[in-house]
Order: C-alpha cells, then structure tokens, then sequence
C-alpha cells in the first residue's frame, strides 16, 4: 500500500509538472480574476486539464492500482476464512487490478465510450459493499475488522465513489475547471497515503495489545478493578 501511495503521487506531480506555477490560479487560495481564456495557464498545462483522465493514464498510476489491488488480495488471502467468504472479499482487488489492465491496455480495447472503465470503477466499490457484508460475522474481532476496513478504503480509492468525491472537491476549489482541474489526483494519493499509515500503526500495535490482553498481570489487575 505504501507502494502504491508513492506510485501514484509520483505520477501525479509528473502529469502537473506542465501547470507548476499557475496551479492555485482561480482556486480560493489565489484571485478568481484570471484570464478564462486560459492565458493564465501554459499551452500544455491546458491540455492536461483538458481530458477526463487527468493522471489515470500514465504507467505509474497503473502501477499503483495494481499494488492497491494485490495489497488488499495479499491480506485476504492471508485470512483464515473459508473459500467462499475469501472469493467474495477478494473481488475489490480483482477489480482493482482488472481496473490497472484496463487502463495498461488503454482505449481501444475499452469499448465504445469507455463502458468497460465505467463498469469496472463502479465494480470496486461494489464489490466492497459486498466484501464487508461477507467478512462480518458476529463473533469478528473488532480491532481486526476495523484493520481490514482501513486497508479497504485505500484499495477503493480507485473506484466511483472516490473518484467522483474527489472531482467535486477539485472543481469547488478552482474556477479553473476544465475537465480535470489542476490537482486531480492528489486526494487520492492522500487517501491511499492515509491509509497505508493507519495499517502500519494498527498492525505494530496488535501484537503488543495482544500480549496486554494475555498478561497475568493484565488479567489480574482487571479483576482488582473489578473488586
């Protein structure tokens, strides 16, 4: 996951490089009085925010689904569950990674309007829901759920929900709204950051509050309080 955070921030400074400089002009931070002819900006930073993609086309960004993806099939994989609760849970990496061929192969094999895209970006999502519903159980352990539940909102922050989340914050944030304003990309370099941090911190503390749990003295300083 980590990987993958820095894959795609990589990629997203690359594909803004051409609008460094100008890419708070007409956000809230700078005066929304700029040339909307697009003088402001530079003749190749224009044609990057013109194009519905923003940096989902370049390699690395591909190279970062697909880390997302296999971060969430290693941990699924690595579950004692049974077949059938670990086939459910691994279809939001499958599509994650169906997501990063996808865009590898790139439009012509994407259909007509780029339904199959379409399809598979809502599928992430999706097929979280059902991942979460099949994982549950009463008898889960919490801490653990909630760990899954993090990796899960990294491996996501491909899909529909997140994307689209993140183009009506970027677009309320700039004037300069073209298809992709600049920036578009950045929350979701910072949710898969946030997200493989969270995991760090929660499985380097598991063991140690495991062994709390575990303790004599643990046990019988509870009863004491109990007392």
């Amino acid at each position: 996951m980590l990987a993958s955070a820095v894959a795609a921030g990589w990629s997203t400074y690359l594909h803004w490089v051409p609008c460094r400089g100008s890419m708070l002009r007409g956000s809230i931070v700078h005066d929304y009085s700029y040339d909307y002819d697009g003088g402001s900006f530079s003749d190749l930073c224009l044609r990057r925010m013109d194009g519905d993609r923003g940096p989902w086309d370049l390699a690395l960004y591909v190279l970062a689904m697909a880390l997302a993806g296999l971060a969430w099939l290693t941990l699924v994989l690595g579950m004692r569950w049974q077949l059938r609760t670990k086939a459910v849970a691994a279809l939001p990496g499958l599509f994650t990674l169906a997501l990063a061929g996808a865009e590898a192969i790139g439009d012509a094999a994407l259909g007509q309007d780029g339904e199959v895209l379409l399809i598979l970006v809502a599928g992430i999502e999706l097929s979280a829901v059902a991942a979460l519903v099949a994982v549950w159980q009463p008898d889960v352990d919490g801490r653990r759920f909630l760990r899954l539940l993090v990796v899960l909102w990294g491996t996501t922050a491909f899909g529909f929900i997140h994307v689209m989340t993140e183009y009506v914050i970027m677009i309320r944030f700039s004037d300069a709204n073209w298809d992709s304003p600049p920036g578009t990309g950045y929350l979701t370099v910072a949710t898969i950051t946030i997200s493989a941090i969270l995991t760090v911190i929660m499985t380097l503390l598991a063991p140690h509050r495991a062994a709390e749990d575990k303790s004599p003295s643990g046990r019988e300083s509870g009863s004491l309080t109990l007392a």
